[in-house]
Parts: structure tokens; sequence; C-alpha cells
């Protein structure tokens, strides 16, 4: 197979970042930082059910939205470890809330949470993954880091990084 023919697995999940790339293999450090990224997906699905239904009925949509965004990167992140043959852990039934959720404005608190820590689950995987592999685990730092605002929370000059924003 040449590299312009990727193999069904690959076109289905995307996993390939580069010609020639191989998906069944990956790095450790990329693979425990993908699985990372995988839990932190799981999580924010669970709470944004909660920042729904406990949220203001204008925020209703935006929840359900980003439910949906994570569910779909939950499942795009559990069939790329799968690919790499690695065994995705399944989500928990249920998560221990942060704090108690509500209020809207908990809920929203709830969101902001939620996408700093896949932010930071997202800005590890950026360190782990060799070069032609951030783009895409950058791509979705951003977009966290944009959600997490729209939810209120204030602009960060690392997102993902705390350890720098004071710099």
């Amino acid at each position: 197979m040449s590299a312009a023919q990727p193999t069904a697995a690959v076109a289905a999940t995307g996993t390939s970042t580069s010609p020639g790339a191989d998906p069944t293999t990956m790095p450790a450090a990329q693979a425990t930082a993908l699985a990372a990224v995988l839990a932190a997906e799981q999580a924010a699905v669970y709470a944004y059910g909660v920042v729904g239904a406990q949220g203001a009925a204008a925020d209703r949509d935006e929840a359900l939205t980003a439910l949906q965004r994570h569910a779909a990167r939950r499942d795009l992140v559990a069939a790329r470890l799968s690919v790499a043959q690695q065994t995705p852990k399944p989500a928990p039934p249920a998560y221990q809330l942060p704090f108690a959720v509500g209020t809207p404005a908990q809920s929203r608190k709830l969101a902001v949470h939620v996408e700093t820590a896949v932010a930071d689950a997202n800005a590890d995987l950026v360190a782990a993954s060799p070069a032609a592999a951030r783009v895409e685990a950058s791509r979705w730092l951003a977009e966290s880091a944009v959600a997490a605002r729209t939810w209120g929370a204030r602009a960060q000059t690392f997102p993902g990084m705390p350890e720098r924003a004071g710099r």
C-alpha cells in the first residue's frame, strides 16, 4: 500500500497526520496523553448534561452543542487509541462534580471548569506528540480555550499551561 492509499481505519478516523504515517504506532507518551484527552472528553460529556439541565434556558442550546462536540471528539479519540492498538478506558457511569451545581451561574462555572480541564489535557497532548501530530491537538486546545471564554472564563496568556500564565 502506498502512502497515497490510506487504510480504511485511517480514512475512518483521520489518524494519519502526515504522508506515510503508520496509524498503528504511537509513542508511549503520546498514547498516555491521548488517553488523558479521552478521559477529559468523557467527563465533559457528562458535565454538559448537568450544564444543560441546571443552566439558564438561554444556555441550553450552547450546552447541547458543546455536549455533541465533546461526544464526537470522545469517539474520535477512542477510535484513534484503538487503531494505535491501545485499549480506550471506558467512561465511568457517573462523575463526582467538583462543586455543587444547582443554579445557572454554577452551571456556567462547571462549563468553564470542564473546558479548562480539556484544554489542559490537550496542552499535554501537544507537548507529548511528534511535530506532525501537534497541529490537530493545538486546534483542540484552542477550541477549548475559546469555549471556556464563551462560558465566562478569563482570558489566559497560555491556555492549558497555568504555570506559564503569570509570565
